[in-house]
């Protein structure tokens, strides 16, 4: 199994504090970092997999039991090689969102795209557990997966928001995204809001 990938460890945005369960004056964690599925985090996943099914918000770890937890994992690591990977579909790496508490959401990066009309960019694709949201999880998280996708030589992210999402849609924005598909300014977005990241080669990477 590929060993923990960790990117460099960031100190979170100056958000306004959010406590999701209502008690004033508890810490909040002030660091996060991405790190490859692991099976260390079996607890902290399945506290999340529960926050998500509170929510209705379905997960493709859905059902997934403990026992086969660890199977999953493997398949994870898999399909960023291009293993096994279902008809359709292309490579992709997924990084956990990790704090001090564990597994706080997902972020997902397309390792290779089929050619289309509409596609100028790898896929991204993230989730952060009810918990943790409203603390600049997503926004430090997608800053991290930029690094990474450098040191993968990837340098077009193409991440997407349904219109109504604006908490969504501004972390991608504050991330450098540009909105593709938008309308003119007297007409509400309606519908998928497609946006570019685009990264230019790290100095270490232009340097090899």
């Amino acid at each position: 199994m590929e060993p923990a990938r960790i990117c460099q460890t960031v100190t979170m945005n100056a958000e306004p504090p959010f406590d999701d369960h209502g008690q004033k004056g508890n810490a909040l964690p002030s660091r996060i970092r991405l790190e490859s599925p692991s099976e260390k985090y079996i607890d902290s996943f399945f506290q999340a997999m529960s926050e998500f099914a509170e929510e209705g918000i379905p997960q493709i770890s859905a059902g997934i039991t403990r026992e086969q937890f660890p199977a999953y994992v493997q398949r994870l690591h898999d399909q960023a090689v291009g293993k096994n990977l279902k008809e359709g579909h292309v490579p992709s790496k997924e990084f956990w969102i990790i704090d001090d508490e564990g597994y706080a959401g997902r972020i997902i990066l397309g390792l290779a795209f089929i050619p289309a009309s509409d596609r100028v960019g790898h896929h991204v694709g993230y989730a952060v557990r009810q918990s943790k949201r409203r603390r600049g999880y997503a926004t430090m998280a997608l800053q991290c997966l930029r690094e990474e996708a450098r040191k993968l030589k990837v340098y077009k992210l193409m991440p997407s928001c349904d219109a109504a999402n604006i908490a969504s849609r501004k972390v991608i924005e504050r991330n450098g995204g540009v909105l593709l598909n938008g309308e003119p300014d007297d007409i509400p977005p309606q519908g998928e809001l497609r946006f570019i990241i685009d990264l230019e080669p790290s100095p270490a990477s232009s340097e090899r």
